[in-house]
């Protein structure tokens, strides 16, 4: 290695690969801290570790990768971390291509559902950030050791995004919501074609339920999306399922499914919604609705109008279909 201050200016920009990688790994690690059932449910589908100890490898995974980026931000120990962090990448590449290619997951699970690169991405950026580390070790100064207050900053942003992980945990099975919802499928919010369907077209609704294959409940909500997507007034109905293309076909056909069906990746299916039926209704391209379970009473209402105008026992066989769906 050479002195920094050896190095022409037009090289010196490619000292900052460190600090680009090391903002990625704290990134990655602060979604797995404030929505920690993301990368839970990615670590299930997996099947490594027993479910049991999910959450204390979410509390690890959250700690060590926030950890990790902040030593790379603030240069410690560059001659050891720096090929280090080459190696890992290597190695959380090889994981996700075995999980897709086993079929355990439909991605990588890394950026938490903001970003879902397919398996050809996610190679092309962890070799591009794997890349980003070479100049600077090759030509990072040779430091003769590390400050104690970076070690120390390094050791509290690992309990503290650790801590928040576990809280966000604890939370969530106490109360049964999100203690920091990061879900975008809020009422008011613009509707978005990569959160599984393409928005209806002029003013007519679209209804769109995001299901589970191996959900019981689905299953018979879908009998209730069949009805109303033969209703001309309801709205369109479409479904997303985060499977393969293979294991869609085969729930498309044993549900019975006569609505529209896409896939998204499984961690942003974990991102969007919590659990399964969730249901969004869209009307002028935003979200005015949203429901997992049975139908809130104003739907319910629609509902039963639509197909029992007049008469109290329409009105009993509608309600059992909604109650029914949760």
């Amino acid at each position: 290695m050479i002195a920094s201050q050896d190095l022409p200016f037009a090289a010196s920009w490619l000292l900052i690969g460190p600090w680009i990688v090391g903002a990625t790994f704290l990134w990655a690690g602060g979604i797995k801290a404030l929505a920690p059932h993301v990368f839970s449910a990615h670590l299930g589908k997996l099947a490594w570790i027993p479910r049991r100890l999910n959450s204390s490898a979410v509390v690890a995974g959250a700690g060590l990768e926030s950890a990790w980026g902040s030593a790379l931000l603030l240069g410690v120990y560059p001659g050891f971390v720096l090929p280090a962090t080459m190696a890992l990448l290597a190695v959380l590449t090889a994981v996700s291509w075995w999980g897709v290619k086993s079929g355990k997951t439909t991605d990588c699970g890394c950026y938490g559902g903001y970003v879902v690169p397919s398996m050809a991405q996610s190679i092309a950026l962890n070799t591009a950030l794997a890349g980003l580390l070479i100049p600077a070790w090759i030509l990072a100064p040779r430091a003769p050791g590390t400050p104690v207050w970076k070690l120390a900053v390094v050791v509290i942003v690992a309990l503290a995004f650790g801590g928040l992980a576990a809280i966000s945990q604890r939370f969530l099975t106490k109360h049964g919501r999100f203690m920091i919802d990061m879900s975008p499928l809020k009422v008011g919010r613009r509707w978005r074609s990569r959160w599984g369907a393409a928005p209806a077209d002029g003013a007519k609704e679209l209804l769109v339920s995001y299901l589970g294959p191996d959900c019981p409940h689905c299953k018979t909500w879908v009998r209730v999306l069949n009805a109303m997507q033969q209703a001309s007034d309801l709205p369109r109905v479409a479904g997303v399922v985060a499977t393969s293309n293979e294991k869609l076909d085969g729930f498309v056909e044993t549900s019975g499914i006569l609505f529209p069906v896409t896939t998204i990746p499984q961690t942003m299916m974990n991102r969007l919604v919590w659990g399964v039926p969730t249901t969004v209704l869209v009307s002028g391209g935003r979200i005015t609705n949203q429901w997992t379970g049975n139908m809130p009473p104003d739907f319910y209402h629609r509902f039963r109008s639509a197909f029992f105008p007049s008469g109290d026992s329409g009105s009993e066989n509608g309600r059992g279909a909604s109650e029914r769906s949760g």
